[in-house]
């Protein structure tokens, strides 16, 4: 029993110390919920942080929990995206712990964004409260626990996790941690019962989470193993009492997680495990543990530190603030200070021991980690993001914390001083300059997203003729391929929202992983790779329809480059209200437009920057690259000349023409010479 907590029978700090750690609590509470979360919201609480992939996506997931649960869809892990595939949630982290908090934000009449923001809200309260709590009750020092709890929940090792948002519900793993420290040390059925009954939820919440807190826990107990020997843990299992009651408790937390798990099985039997290859650019390097966001404003020097390091640096920003390391390099000052209580120094010991082999195995070295073992346990080879274990290893450095600083609270005068500091040090040492994190706008999302929602209304051809959608958006060309990347999964998302909110399946997809043949059709989306997928799952093609979202059935695309009589391109000026000039001798990615020939005979031309090529009747018949939808005045018809050139006629019938003097082409002529001819140079092998 003598170290439930860090030395229970001594007093640490006066008896005032008590209330105001509580108004430290609350302070530090209020301050992080304002600076972090509301402050990453924006004044209008119009963004919500990450980019319109991830965090899009974890929004749909806990939309479609809201769903399932009201009624409106009829399947859980069978989500209506990736038709026909089944089991879609499974291929992903499904937030099945906390999907209820934002159901009820939805029911109270919020948008599906304006929950996920009270849901964030929520997380992130929830992740201070839970932390600050165990570690009040594990170390009995209300000042040093909110330190830590701000630390937890707001410290700047958040900040390159924060697109992630599926790692956000964490906060069980303190409490956790708790628990199986005081069945450590005391041997309680209780306390293990209460830990395997954690640990379940926190798989629940996340299993990302779940299965970090598990290599948590170990590490936990080899160091309270190596350090106590009396009472000793090992010593507890020469009683088959104490065994039963080991046995008992891992059978309940297997069974409690069977409904969960079992879909992640067959997702592990279709389509087999990563390899170790596949992980080792996220498995942290040293530089990683002193490596900052750009974000992080106190720190921000250190942001050089660790680009060099590895291929996808910009994944391991796991510097966790001065303060934790201080507590690191002052250990062994507490380790050897005779006048500190020898219980308390081998509660530093042990924890000491706990995070130093979390890090050792959590670390490449020179191309060697021993990750490569922890890879072999079943379920660990299923995680990607190795990255992402500073979340939970995070309560090491906050556990050590606790436990080196609390001797110093033992006098009156220097327990006032350090309850004023240390709250302003934690915050000076975890400020966030939200404007450098990445963030999105919610309204500007929900505009894309009913877009997307019209354009695939006034084409949809009804459940009763066709089982599941297919958009093919039609795409102008680009050498941006980080660009084009980004777009694709904003396409996605677009789509798996609007269909979600329709009631309609799609083919569409954006998930963790990806089955068969499909990476083909997410990249390009198009007939070809669609009648791909369609095979591999050996289905109709017929019963999915193809909605392209012009409104018109488009009969054959191809890309081209238009010519003028004087030799010139046809060229897009971004800079000048994407005029079409004529000005352009090279035919390059600028002078390439996607030509759309429709069901009825006309054409449309997609300029570069996804916008159609439109002759404005109210300003003269200019040409310009204007339409965001394709209307008549971007309609336009392909007469051939003798001469193997082409005349274009408008939606006002009349031919588009070269204005010579100012390069710029106007739907203007009444008949077809020099100017008004063009050569169509065919642009699709390039």
């Amino acid at each position: 029993m003598a170290h439930r907590t860090l030395e229970p029978t001594v007093r640490y700090g006066p008896s005032w110390l008590g209330p105001v750690g509580w108004l430290v609590a609350i302070l530090l509470f209020v301050v992080g919920m304002w600076s972090v979360p509301l402050g990453l919201f924006g004044p209008d609480r119009a963004l919500i942080p990450g980019d319109l992939g991830d965090a899009r996506f974890n929004n749909y997931i806990l939309e479609h929990f809201h769903r399932f649960i009201t009624g409106r869809t009829a399947a859980y892990w069978d989500a209506p995206f990736m038709y026909p595939w089944k089991n879609v949630i499974a291929l992903s982290d499904n937030l099945l712990g906390t999907a209820p908090v934002y159901s009820a934000f939805r029911s109270m009449g919020l948008s599906r964004e304006g929950a996920y923001q009270a849901w964030i809200l929520a997380m992130f309260a929830l992740n201070y409260w839970c932390c600050t709590i165990a570690l009040r009750k594990w170390g009995g020092n209300w000042v040093l626990a909110a330190c830590a709890g701000f630390i937890f929940a707001f410290g700047i090792h958040n900040i390159g996790q924060i697109n992630n948002l599926q790692t956000l519900p964490k906060f069980v793993a303190p409490l956790t941690l708790l628990f199986f420290w005081r069945h450590l040390a005391t041997g309680s059925w209780k306390y293990l019962l209460l830990t395997v009954l954690a640990a379940v939820y926190q798989f629940y919440c996340g299993v990302y989470l779940g299965f970090m807190l598990v290599y948590a826990l170990f590490f936990l107990l080899v160091g309270h193993v190596v350090i106590f020997r009396s009472p000793s843990c090992l010593r507890r299992f020469q009683g088959w009492r104490f065994t039963a009651i080991w046995l008992g408790a891992a059978v309940l937390g297997l069974l409690l997680l069977l409904p969960m798990m079992l879909p992640y099985f067959r997702v592990a039997q279709e389509m087999g495990t990563r390899s170790f290859a596949d992980v080792a650019d996220s498995i942290p390097r040293p530089s990683s543990y002193f490596f900052t966001h750009p974000a992080a404003l106190s720190w921000r020097s250190l942001n050089d530190v660790g680009k060099a390091a590895s291929p996808i640096w910009w994944s391991h920003f796991l510097f966790v603030g001065a303060l934790p390391w201080i507590a690191v390099v002052l250990a062994p000052v507490v380790l050897f200070a005779k006048r500190i209580p020898a219980s308390a120094r081998r509660l530093v010991a042990a924890i000491g021991i706990s995070l130093l082999l979390s890090m050792l195995f959590c670390l490449d070295l020179g191309g060697h980690s021993l990750y490569a073992l922890v890879y072999k346990v079943p379920g660990f080879s299923a995680l990607r993001s190795i990255d992402r274990f500073i979340h939970v290893q995070v309560l090491f450095f906050l556990f050590l914390f606790v436990a080196v600083m609390r001797p110093l609270f033992r006098k009156p005068w220097a327990a006032l001083a350090l309850s004023a500091v240390l709250p302003l040090v934690v915050v000076q040492d975890n400020r966030w300059e939200v404007g450098q994190v990445h963030r999105f706008n919610k309204f500007g999302s929900q505009r894309m997203v009913q877009d997307v929602e019209r354009r695939i209304t006034r084409e949809y051809g009804g459940a009763s003729r066709y089982d599941a959608i297919a958009y093919l958006p039609i795409r102008s060309v680009t050498d941006d391929a980080q660009a084009w990347h980004n777009a694709t999964i904003a396409i996605e998302l677009n789509v798996m929202l609007a269909t979600q909110q329709l009631g309609i399946p799609t083919v569409n997809a954006y998930t963790g992983s990806y089955p068969g043949n499909y990476i083909k059709f997410f990249d390009a989306m198009n007939d070809r790779t669609l009648e791909d997928w369609c095979a591999y799952n050996a289905i109709a093609p017929d019963r999915i329809q193809r909605i392209h979202g012009l409104g018109l059935e488009v009969a054959v695309l191809d890309t081209v480059a238009i010519q003028a009589q004087n030799g010139l391109m046809v060229s897009c000026d971004w800079s000048n209200d994407e005029l079409s000039m004529v000005d352009r001798e090279v035919m390059g990615t600028h002078e390439s437009l996607v030509r759309i020939r429709t069901a009825d005979g006309r054409i449309a031309f997609l300029a570069h920057k996804g916008h159609f090529l439109a002759a404005e009747e109210q300003d003269g018949g200019r040409l310009a690259a204007s339409g965001q939808d394709l209307g008549d005045y971007g309609l336009f018809t392909q007469e051939p000349q003798e001469n193997g050139t082409v005349a274009i006629k408008a939606h006002n019938g009349r031919y588009l023409s070269l204005d010579k003097e100012s390069n710029e082409l106007f739907a203007t002529g009444d008949t077809v010479g020099p100017d008004q001819q063009f050569r169509i140079l065919d642009r699709t092998g390039n």
